[in-house]
This record gives structure tokens, sequence and C-alpha cells, in this order.
């Protein structure tokens, strides 16, 4: 059914991934994300919007005891299922479905999650688009964490400047939650965020920084957050 495969490796791990252009194919972000991701073993992990399920395959093979991974596309769903075989990854339960739905009375030990952060005045890809202000998913996730997280669980969330990396930490501080930064990258814009550049200029809690190149470049951090006891 997949004809491609790629192959992104995080640390000592080589993870294989099937290719779809209907489903995201993970950047920057979240090879970022990957790269921040700690487990002390046995910990049940949800992994929220999954895509092609790298995060959850990462986590797996990290030592989690086992994770749930969601996403709303059937597309996605199919793929995730599909990797995880294809990295002889065997605890890893896809369930389709919006967020934190198909866990709605579950919790957790590690909640991870790259959403869709790109702020446009027009509808984009449901994989990319995070709304006029790029944070409709991002704050959904944020909001409902504290009630899918053990005591003692950890968030682990990416921001990119483009839409306000302090309005995710002063959010994370009104819910009740503690925070540290663990992952920092810096990219280059994307064509798609070229075209965008007039408008995301214009967004109240966008930033913006040039490279040597003077190419527009945005920034990301990871956040680790805990809830407050």
């Amino acid at each position: 059914m997949y004809k491609k495969i790629m192959t992104i490796k995080v640390g000592n791990l080589a993870i294989k991934l099937y290719e779809d252009k209907r489903v995201y194919r993970p950047l920057s972000v979240s090879k970022l994300m990957a790269n921040c991701i700690t487990l002390r073993g046995g910990e049940h992990v949800l992994d929220l919007g999954t895509g092609s399920g790298f995060l959850a395959i990462v986590a797996s093979k990290l030592g989690a005891g086992s994770c749930v991974a969601t996403d709303i596309s059937p597309d996605a769903v199919a793929i995730a299922r599909a990797n995880a075989e294809l990295n002889a990854v065997y605890n890893i339960d896809v369930r389709q479905g919006n967020l934190y739905e198909p866990v709605e009375n579950e919790r957790f030990d590690l909640i991870i999650s790259n959403p869709p952060m790109t702020p446009s005045p027009r509808h984009l890809k449901p994989e990319t688009y995070g709304g006029p202000d790029g944070r409709i998913v991002l704050d959904a996730v944020l909001k409902g964490a504290k009630d899918h997280l053990k005591p003692g669980g950890r968030l682990l969330i990416p921001t990119i400047s483009i839409i306000g990396i302090d309005v995710t930490a002063r959010m994370l501080t009104q819910l009740g939650m503690s925070y540290r930064c663990v992952g920092y990258a810096v990219v280059p814009f994307s064509r798609l965020l070229k075209n965008l550049e007039d408008y995301i200029k214009k967004l109240p809690n966008a930033s913006i920084i040039y490279d040597r190149q003077i190419r527009p470049c945005w920034t990301a951090v990871v956040f680790e957050a805990r809830l407050l006891p």
C-alpha cells in the first residue's frame, strides 16, 4: 500500500516511516520533540495528533510501557498503525478521534503533542492549520492536559515564536503547571510561511528573527510542564 520509506535518526534510534502525502511528515519540530523525550521505563504515554506515529514510536523505543496515539484523520490512523508494525513496536494503541476525545477518562504519565501551529487568515490543510492566530489546537492541548495527567505526570509541548512563546508560558502558569525549556531550535521560513510573512508580522504575539542570509526564521522551544502539587 505504501511505497516509499524514510528513515529518521533520533539518538541511537533509526525510525523508519512510510510516506503518505495525505499525512503530516515529521519535520524540524517533530525531530526536536523526539530528542526531548525522556522516560523512566514502563510509563503510560499519550501522543495527541500522532500523524505518522513518529513520536509514539520513539516513546515506545525509549521504554514506554504502553502508548495511546490519537488522530482525527483516518489516513493518519492507518499509517501510524502501519509504521508501528514497520518498526516492530506492538504496544501502541492508535485511536481515531479529536485530541483527548478517544481517552476521555484516562490518565497518563507523559503527554506529548506536536500540534499544527501555522497561523493563516484562510484554512490550510488540517495537519498544518492552527487557526488565524496559530493557537487553536495548541491551546486545546494545554487546557486538557491537567485532566489527563497522573499525579507527577508531564506534558511535553512545543511552541513557535510566530504564535507567541510567552503566551504559552503564561498559560501554563495560569493552568497551575510549572515548566522548563528542554529544547530549542531556529528554523528558516518555509515557502508557505514566506507567503504569509506580512500577515504574521501583524499578529500581536508573533516574533520573527533573521539569519545572516537575511532569511526570516522562527524559533521553537519545547516545554516540559508538570502540575503543581
